[in-house]
């Protein structure tokens, strides 16, 4: 009875002490593992990142910034808004960069800022743009509208002006082909077309270049740069290339248009260059004609793929202009040209010859019978003429210059022989020796 009193006493005890436990594996973090600490520091939040940290930039050509670590949302603000405007609230994590136009290179300070209230700044270089929205793309025909037919040309031009807007006269542009079925019509008979060409602007500012797709291209976008050379200011120009293969649309082009040969001197036309005309679009095959056939000479008068050339070469004959008329299948007609005319420069003068000369000058000889005598011959114009008086036999020696005189042994003979040489200049030389026989 009294085990029993004692046994319900102990119960709730224990009971209690087994809570008290359970609550201490608990505040342990379970009773396996580390303690959890109840000061735990949270994690930092990532470190706001532009790219690029710095950027140049010129009015009217977009760039852009993106932000590559930080908490969004994303701010930016612009120290300078009148030349470099900017949408405060940055959709997703790039920047669009558009400035407007400067006198001169200005900096303008970016702070772009995320959700935590880290910051960033970006120092942009806005500088001078020479070619401010200025490069345009026209074709030279309007069967595809304002884009380019296959085998088409057109025309890429570009104004470079300074701040002020006054023409930037002698600059270098670049122009480039990005992408798309089209080149740069050079005007070199050697390479008459190329991806990249440089042109020197007028008096107006202006750089242009001829563009040419390609014959039976597909239809496909196309794009050109134009890059001031000095500053890298670039533009660039869109438009779509489209297959225009129909006999009457499709216009026929011929590269070069037009080959400007000069002369060496100024009573000389030139003579043995050859030109390459390679035609484009229509319906091959094509034909060729001129208006001076005798002015130059052609390899084939019938070309018979689009693509193909002729060429034609000069012989002598001056000609301003000499007119190919080149007519395709269909019936269609374009033409080109070549001048061929004298030079500025006079011919020089022709070099005088040497003095003719025959040595030695002058022999005495004791019983000249059955003798030969050698003579050496310089100056003048080879070949040259040797006779003597009296007539003997005068035969070459061993080289141009050289020759002999043979004296027969008999009849014996004692008077002067005299030997005469005559060159083949114009005027011609003469000069003589003398065999004195005693």
């Amino acid at each position: 009875m009294v085990e029993h009193r004692l046994t319900a006493w102990l119960r709730p005890l224990l009971t209690l002490l087994a809570v008290a436990g359970v609550l201490s594996l608990a505040a342990c973090g379970g009773g396996s593992g580390s303690p959890a600490s109840l000061n735990q520091t949270p994690a930092a939040p990532p470190i706001i990142t532009v790219q690029p940290a710095s950027i140049t930039i010129f009015p009217g050509a977009p760039a852009t910034l993106t932000i590559t670590s930080g908490t969004a949302p994303f701010n930016v603000f612009s120290d300078t808004p009148s030349i470099l405007p900017i949408a405060q609230s940055v959709s997703g994590n790039t920047i669009v960069l558009l400035a407007n136009q400067v006198a001169a290179d200005t900096t303008v300070n970016l702070t772009v800022t995320d959700a935590t209230g880290q910051t960033s700044k970006v120092p942009v270089s806005v500088k001078p743009a020479p070619l401010f929205n200025t490069l345009s793309f026209a074709p030279s025909g309007s069967d595809c509208g304002a884009d380019l037919c296959s085998a088409q040309a057109g025309t890429a031009r570009v104004v470079a002006l300074a701040p002020g807007g006054a023409p930037l006269v002698g600059r270098q542009i670049r122009f480039d082909v990005v992408y798309g079925p089209i080149a740069f019509v050079t005007g070199n008979p050697a390479q008459p077309q190329a991806q990249t060409v440089t042109i020197t602007t007028d008096n107006a500012g202006v750089a242009q270049i001829a563009v040419q797709a390609l014959p039976n291209s597909t239809t496909q976008p196309a794009q050109l740069r134009a890059t001031d050379v000095t500053s890298g200011n670039a533009q660039i120009a869109n438009f779509t290339v489209v297959n225009n293969t129909v006999a009457s649309q499709s216009p026929i082009v011929v590269v070069p248009s037009n080959a400007n040969i000069t002369g060496a001197y100024n009573n000389v036309c030139s003579s043995g260059f050859r030109v390459d005309y390679y035609i484009y679009g229509g319906t091959p095959p094509y034909t060729v004609q001129s208006t001076f056939p005798q002015g130059v000479t052609l390899s084939s008068n019938v070309v018979a793929q689009s693509g193909g050339f002729f060429s034609a070469t000069t012989n002598g004959a001056c000609v301003n202009p000499l007119v190919f008329t080149i007519s395709d299948a269909a019936g269609k007609q374009t033409t080109t040209q070549l001048t061929n005319v004298p030079g500025t420069l006079p011919p020089p003068a022709p070099t005088p010859p040497a003095t003719l000369n025959i040595a030695p000058g002058s022999l005495a000889v004791t019983a000249c019978a059955g003798k030969t005598f050698t003579f050496v011959i310089t100056g003048g114009v080879a070949p040259y003429n040797v006779t003597t008086n009296p007539t003997f036999v005068v035969a070459p020696g061993g080289n141009i210059n050289t020759f002999t005189v043979a004296v027969p042994a008999a009849p014996a003979f004692t008077g002067p022989i005299a030997v005469t040489a005559l060159d083949s200049g114009s005027p011609a030389q003469t000069a003589t020796a003398t065999i004195t026989c005693s």
